[in-house]
């Protein structure tokens, strides 16, 4: 009789870039299919999962279109299996939105091909997100599959149900063997003592009576002689408990169900080393890569898709092939080892490539829509000045422009009021034709550039107006002044003896030395960091710094200038040498209306191997951490239960507890709540003897790929085990820039702050009707029509009486409407009575993640959410 059955299922794991480029990897690629569909074909293998991923299949059949037939043929008759995803996604620092896009992407090309294998399938992410479950159910995604991040004192199975906050649930398989498990099945001899032994400890740990035996690998060849391995252990096995199939994993997930088995379940993030590697500190590898991402994530969410459905209510055509074209490129980079960073220099660059591409079609996006929508407008006149809030939230804030203007003396205005502003800059510029000698230019046609800071509060989903008139006397520039502080409602902060000391007017509390900086060496890779051999830590203050304070009406700033000696690479720090030189500036600006301390520090990196981490104190003596998830919040200990004893217990890496963050993390007690908001710093830690201390790591600077027996990393380098690939580019020798924020409360509320997080991340569009400067933006110096704008065809939206959080604003499946996502960020409280207030009655249905509706379409004014349980996602179609 048989016990088990094991489904031994032939796949690849073609990892879409590495330490080789996407590039090479197609050319085997190519070839590969052919032999695919050559065995399917002929009948030398039965199924094959071409690794859940359609980004791969996508270039092939961009190159040979016309094996789409044969690729349909395979797929509806259930023996190619292909998607849901478009790109194999990280699971820990890519947004929420990201994700979802990744995945609607890959199911719309799958579904053109035949359909998708709906499974959540990531056998390689480095870790597994706690949110995944929503995001999975939200697509009709009922099963997963994946090897990292289990703890095995937690989990002893390897099938168990998955639940989320919201109670999602996934029913999961997890290989802990990995995806190459079943790769001796078809490389060896086994005799049968080998083969009951081999096939004992892929079944030891299934909680039913059917588990999966993974064959394949990277990038490798179809395992031809699979059928007739399976039919020779078989035999072998003959009279032993355990048969072997030839199958795949819908199939094996349908048989598991139809067992009807008991099974444990889980909630939470898995991002425990205790059965694989799971780059705890990957996240600050390739800061820069990691920098543009985010940057582009907020403006694809925050700015371009609701602009582009402002624009649309209006007459303007939605193009979503646009946004398609950009996601593909953002998806590209979200691969575990491209958002991780620890690839080749040259597949870094064209990771950067790609991200600097859907750059310039972002922000293209943006100046063409704002300059189409202002020229567009009945009564615009000359400098007018435009805002836009396309999201459906109020936007109150001090925002910077630059304004081209004739005189070197203007005012503002809107609706007859004159505006205040803070002048920060001013230059004269010229405006016609160039000459080899500047004493040529024509005088009349010089402008003026002014950079100033004013305030704008500007409705859900509307516009603001300013007029720009000329005056008689100029403004002066914001100057330097001698005071030795700066200021606004919340917060005091000043240099004292060279470090700062904060004030926080509300809770009536002093924080010395609030904020402060750490260097280290790091002799670990592009996958770890590990402190080095012969370390030497070295606490950063100012006490040489030139200090500049700003007082402008509007906004006061604080800048630190100086040179921090450190050792130039792990040779000198070893003898304690410091010849090596980091040159930095630090700019904190407290705007008047709101509650951050906004940080923008600037470093010419010129030191190799090292940390360099910011550290921010306060008196919370934290025993959690809590931050933002893809669509909730995390909650995560300050300590590991195993971190003296790792190594005794066998797992593959320290379980540190250096950990990945999206945009922000929290540290809170009863009277206190410290927030540190960041823009593109995605790893922190709590530090000091109290944990009172939260550690940003700003960036590393490694020098290769994988390196063998790391402090925190023993044993064979991650990676190639067999080559040491250097990656000069990872030193990051170059400048960089970090922004993030520093916020205190007296509680802790995850609404309030992802709302105050949205406001702080996102920029306000704006365009000047104004002829004297051609290059405002890059195509500005090219006429444009202007067109007839329509009625508004779009409701109005505000979630002002919420206690949600916005998450996305796009067009509709039909591109009919709106849709709208909001999530519950609570952990523990679920929601009730939550109303969304439109200006006008609309049709409006509930729509899941792939837009397709769960409700019946009603006619309302008011859209009454229902409740929300702690971390439930919903989206409303509004038409």
């Amino acid at each position: 009789m048989t016990d088990r059955i094991v489904h031994a299922i032939a796949h690849t794991h073609w990892d879409f870039e590495w330490y080789f480029t996407r590039h090479e990897a197609f050319i085997q690629f190519c070839y590969h299919m052919d032999e695919v569909l050559q065995a399917l074909e002929q009948g030398k293998i039965t199924y094959y999962l071409l690794d859940g991923q359609m980004s791969i299949l996508d270039d092939y059949l961009q190159a040979f279109p016309e094996k789409q037939v044969q690729v349909k043929r395979f797929v509806r008759g259930k023996r190619l299996f292909i998607g849901p995803w478009y790109t194999q996604t990280d699971e820990l620092v890519i947004a929420g939105e990201s994700i979802v896009r990744n995945l609607n992407l890959g199911l719309d090309l799958a579904d053109r091909l035949g359909g998708a294998m709906m499974v959540g399938y990531l056998p390689d992410s480095f870790g597994q997100g706690k949110d995944m479950p929503k995001i999975y159910n939200g697509l009709a995604i009922t099963d997963a599959l994946f090897w990292r991040g289990v703890p095995s004192d937690v989990v002893k199975h390897t099938e168990f149900n998955w639940q989320a906050e919201d109670g999602s649930k996934v029913l999961v398989e997890n290989i802990k063997n990995g995806y190459f498990a079943g790769v001796p099945l078809v490389e060896t001899t086994m005799n049968q003592s080998q083969a009951q032994h081999y096939l004992k400890q892929n079944v030891c740990a299934a909680a039913t009576k059917n588990t999966a035996l993974p064959v394949g690998g990277d990038q490798r060849y179809v395992d031809l002689n699979l059928t007739a391995k399976i039919a020779q252990i078989n035999r072998q096995n003959v009279n032993q408990p355990v048969k072997v199939v030839e199958s795949n994993y819908p199939a094996l997930f349908t048989a598991i169900r139809q067992e009807e088995p008991k099974l444990e379940t889980l909630s939470g993030e898995f991002i425990d080393a205790s059965v694989s590697k799971i780059h705890r500190s990957i996240y600050s590898s390739r800061y820069d890569q990691k920098y543009l991402n985010d940057k582009l994530e907020r403006r694809l969410l925050y700015t371009v898709e609701p602009l582009m459905i402002f624009a649309a209510a209006y007459g303007i055509p939605y193009h979503q092939a646009i946004l398609d074209k950009i996601w593909r490129l953002m998806v590209r980079n979200h691969a575990h080892d491209s958002a991780g960073g620890c690839n080749s220099d040259k597949t870094n660059q064209d990771i950067l490539n790609r991200l600097n591409e859907a750059d310039q079609l972002s922000y293209s996006v943006i100046d063409y829509l704002t300059r189409k929508l202002s020229i567009s407008q009945p009564q615009v006149q000359q400098d007018d000045l435009i805002f836009y809030n396309p999201r459906p939230v109020t936007v109150k804030k001090i925002i910077q422009v630059q304004l081209s203007v004739k005189q070197k003396a203007f005012c503002l205005s809107s609706n007859g009021k004159q505006i205040n502003y803070d002048l920060i800059a001013s230059q004269r510029v010229y405006g016609g034709t160039i000459r080899r000698n500047p004493r040529d230019n024509d005088p009349e046609r010089y402008y003026y550039v002014h950079t100033v800071r004013l305030p704008v509060n500007i409705a859900p989903m509307a516009q603001q107006k300013i007029h720009i008139d000329t005056c008689q006397y100029p403004k002066q520039i914001v100057a330097s002044t001698k005071k030795e502080k700066i200021e606004n409602l919340f917060y005091e902060l000043k240099v004292d003896q060279g470090k700062l000391t904060l004030i926080d007017k509300r809770n009536e509390k002093v924080y010395t030395n609030i904020l402060s900086f750490e260097d280290g060496g790091d002799e670990g890779d592009t996958y770890d960091y590990s402190p080095a051999y012969q370390d030497e830590i070295y606490q950063l203050d100012f006490k040489k710094a030139t200090v500049q304070v700003l007082c402008g009406k509007f906004s006061q700033s604080l800048i630190l200038n100086g040179v921090w000696r450190l050792p130039q690479n792990l040779a000198q720090r070893a003898k304690k040498q410091c010849d090596g030189h980091l040159p930095y500036q630090i700019k904190l600006t407290l705007d008047r209306q709101t509650a951050l301390i906004q940080i923008k520090m600037t470093v010419d990196n010129r030191i190799k191997d090292h940390r360099l981490r910011a550290i921010i104190k306060s008196d919370v003596k934290a025993k959690f951490i809590y931050g933002d998830s893809q669509f909730g919040t995390f909650k995560r200990a300050v300590t590991d239960p195993h971190a003296k004893n790792w190594r005794q217990l066998g797992y593959h890496e320290e379980p540190t507890t250096i950990f990945p963050m999206l945009h922000y993390i929290n540290a809170h007690n009863g009277d206190t709540s410290l927030t540190i908001m960041t823009k593109g710093i995605k790893e922190y830690q709590a530090v000091g003897t109290e944990f009172d201390q939260l550690a940003l790591t700003l960036y590393r600077s490694v020098g290769y790929l994988g390196r063998p027996d790391l402090r925190r990393r023993p044993g064979i380098a991650s990676g190639n085990e067999f080559k040491a690939i250097p990656t000069p580019d990872s030193q990051l020798q170059k400048q960089l820039t970090f922004k993030f924020a520093i916020h205190f409360d007296k509680v802790y509320r995850p609404h309030q702050l992802m709302q105050l997080y949205q406001s702080y991340a996102s920029r306000v569009p704006y365009y000047q009707i104004q002829n004297l400067n051609r290059f405002t933006t890059t195509l500005q110096y090219f006429v444009l029509h202007p067109t007839q704008l329509t009625q508004r065809c779009l409701p109005i939206v505000d979630l002002k009486n919420t206690k949600l959080v916005f998450s996305s604003l796009q067009t509709t499946a039909d591109q009919g409407g709106m849709a709208l996502r909001v999530y519950n960020p609570s952990l523990t409280t679920s929601l009730t009575n939550q109303v969304i207030e439109l200006d006008q009655a609309a049709r409006v249905c509930q729509l899941n993640l792939r837009g397709q509706p769960l409700s019946a379409v009603q006619v309302v004014k008011k859209i009454d959410c229902g409740s929300f349980t702690p971390g439930e996602i919903k989206t409303f179609g509004i038409y």
